[in-house]
């Protein structure tokens, strides 16, 4: 036999408190899982970023690319991977969500990069042509194979070049040129030393050089044309033809002229030398004549002007005579000074001052 309880804060019979009680907790029941429901649908879309969801499918993703990854624009972030799952053997699906995506077009290009020097990998995007339409949430893109830029990428490339160029023979080809480059220091600082000596003893400015080298080549192509003639008048010479007129050596020439300078050494030089050693005795008054007459030579040639010094000597000469042209008389002046018994004579006449006279 059930017992029944009653209620003080409800009205009615026990049966009817009962019934109340059970609506009251299924309405409460009933409101608890709906607002249970509503929390869990508005809950993500309230909370969840702003921005737009984009796949592109490429053959393969960049080392260091996963989830969380920075999806930079122009260098600056715009979103980020939220997703990264493989297709197919050959494809990877790569899901991205951007914040910024008002400069992008339908044809943007992908490429995978380094987003600082820590070498951290991110998607990098290349807007396309402005004409293209814009994309929207939801679009999927295929971009087939994309260039990859990452660190890691390029260390391997970096590794694969060098165990496949640094072989045995190049290092050591490496090896002789490093011990060659030694032995070429000491030329190098022979020629440190030479510039600086050059500079140290240089008398002007380089520009002084360059013009006066400039002089010389301005004259070096007439003097090569003119020892190019030379040497053209030289192989076109009759030595160099036949009796015939054709080029050759002409032998029969060479000899007479080798027998023509052998007489001259002997036949001519030979026997004046024999008669000057015979007559050394006699030779001796012409040779003294011929110094008296080349002693006063070089008196009259020093100091590099004698045509100077031959027009002094006329100016003299010609002011020793005075008086008209058909009427000239020679002005002598005589010092007897040196002349004891003249001057004394003089002296005492009063025509000379003691000790000198003229």
């Amino acid at each position: 036999m059930s017992k029944s309880t009653t209620q003080d804060f409800m009205r009615g019979d026990p049966r009817m408190q009962s019934r109340k009680l059970v609506t009251a907790g299924a309405a409460t029941l009933t409101a608890i899982v709906l607002g249970a429901a509503l929390a869990s649908w508005a809950y993500p879309r309230v909370t969840s970023p702003s921005g737009i969801h984009v796949q592109a499918v490429v053959t393969a993703a960049g080392p260091g690319i996963e989830p969380g990854s920075k999806v930079l624009l122009h260098g600056a972030e715009i979103g980020e991977v939220t997703e990264l799952s493989p297709l197919n053997s050959g494809s990877v699906s790569l899901d991205m969500r951007l914040t910024d995506s008002a400069d992008l077009s339908s044809d943007f290009q992908i490429d995978f990069r380094p987003e600082n020097y820590f070498g951290v990998s991110a998607v990098n995007l290349t807007n396309g042509t402005k004409t293209q339409s814009r994309i929207v949430d939801g679009d999927t893109f295929d971009r087939g194979t994309v260039n990859d830029f990452t660190m890691s990428t390029m260390l391997e490339q970096g590794s694969l070049v060098v165990d496949g160029s640094l072989t045995s023979s190049v290092i050591e080809s490496l090896d002789k040129v490093t011990r060659y480059a030694n032995g070429l220091a000491p030329l190098v600082e022979s020629g440190v030393l030479l510039a600086d000596n050059v500079s140290k003893t240089q008398a002007q400015l380089p520009s002084v050089f360059l013009r006066r080298m400039n002089d010389l080549l301005t004259e070096l192509p007439a003097f090569n044309k003119e020892v190019t003639s030379a040497l053209h008048s030289m192989y076109l010479s009759v030595y160099n033809r036949l009796p015939n007129g054709e080029f050759g050596i002409n032998e029969s020439l060479l000899d007479n002229t080798d027998e023509t300078l052998a007489l001259l050494g002997s036949d001519l030089f030979g026997l004046a030398g024999t008669l000057l050693a015979s007559h050394e005795a006699s030779l001796t008054p012409l040779t003294q004549v011929a110094k008296a007459q080349l002693d006063p030579l070089p008196g009259l040639l020093s100091g590099g002007n004698p045509f100077d010094t031959a027009i002094s000597a006329i100016d003299r000469l010609e002011s020793a005579f005075s008086g008209t042209d058909e009427q000239r008389t020679l002005q002598v002046r005589l010092m007897l000074d040196q002349l004891p018994a003249i001057s004394g004579v003089l002296a005492s006449t009063g025509a000379l001052p003691v000790g000198g006279g003229e």
